[in-house]
């Protein structure tokens, strides 16, 4: 190889500024040959790259991902009864306030499948008997809708917005006042095919969005959520326009939202965005969680009852 040939692939072995500091020190190195290029030797090479390595400070040590606690063993043993599909499909795993879910449905929670309408809400109202608690003790002020509620609010695609179609009465049912709540929070099954978050966030003025697939919201997100209050407002306080709400807005996050890799954890990744959201928790999970984190939503739902924070 000749020297020119050498040196091109030197170049691209090597940073450009290793190349010319290496042809340096030959050039000054007296040839025995009187060369006006000296010859480099693979040994003089390795040996340069070897100093310079040694030379450059080590590169920081990315930090642990701080991920979910692993299972108990209580959830492994509540998931592993309850997700097995020869017991009986009839049997009631768990019963909440209104609603009894049976083994057929919480079979959903096994992986590969995409979670149902009965999964979601249950768990939601466990989120929200833990909330109520926490309230009392300085936690955060929520109400969790269930699944039908965007979809009663905006119509089947999005686009028809329905606050006289009997929106008025889901909070009088609850008894609920939103004005005085920090949260609401909305599980959203867009077109029947996915699922993500919306929050209305009384403490920053606006409105938040979760989702494991799709950055933005569909565009009528921000305006009808704007449109409910207005009427929500004018229905149950009684004394004119609510103030400023034409300024509430779509609020930024503050990191990346946990992202899936397939087309079926969409619903998994929901209940854990509203899950760490009201605990003002940082969103510190990721897709290769999501075998776990199935299980311990199995077992929490059976366990109906519990302390979950930290969540994971």
């Amino acid at each position: 190889m000749s020297y020119l040939e050498y040196s091109n692939w030197l170049q691209r072995a090597v940073p450009e500024s290793a190349c010319w500091q290496l042809d340096e020190e030959a050039r000054e190195t007296p040839s025995d040959n009187g060369d006006l290029f000296p010859r480099v030797s693979a040994a003089d090479l390795l040996r340069h790259i070897a100093e310079r390595k040694l030379q450059e400070p080590l590169p920081p040590t990315p930090p642990a991902r701080a991920g979910p606690p692993p299972l108990t063993a209580k959830e492994g043993k509540l998931s592993s009864e309850g997700l097995d599909p020869d017991r009986n499909l009839d049997e009631v795993v768990a019963r909440g306030k209104k609603v009894e879910l049976t083994r057929e449905k919480l079979l959903c929670l096994v992986p590969g499948e995409w979670l149902n309408d009965e999964v979601i809400n249950f768990y939601f109202e466990l989120l929200q008997t833990l909330r109520d608690k926490k309230s009392e003790k300085g936690g955060p002020r929520c109400w969790f809708t269930s699944s039908f509620f965007w979809g009663k609010l905006s119509g089947r695609d999005c686009k028809n917005y329905g606050y006289k179609d009997g929106m008025a009465r889901w909070t009088r049912r609850a008894k609920i006042d939103v004005f005085a709540l920090d949260y609401v929070i909305i599980p959203m099954n867009i077109g029947e095919t996915h699922w993500a978050m919306g929050a209305i966030d009384f403490r920053e003025k606006g409105f938040r969005y979760f989702d494991s697939m799709l950055s933005r919201p569909h565009s009528n997100f921000v305006p009808f959520l704007r449109r409910y209050l207005a009427d929500e407002f004018k229905d149950k306080k009684k004394t004119g326009a609510m103030p400023d709400v034409e300024n509430w807005d779509l609020l930024p996050h503050d990191h990346p939202v946990p992202q899936q890799r397939n087309g079926y954890d969409c619903g998994v990744f929901t209940c854990y965005f509203a899950t760490y959201f009201t605990a003002g928790n940082a969103l510190e999970f990721d897709q290769d969680d999501m075998m776990d984190l199935r299980l311990r939503l199995a077992a929490r739902i059976q366990m109906t009852e519990g302390d979950w924070d930290p969540p994971g």
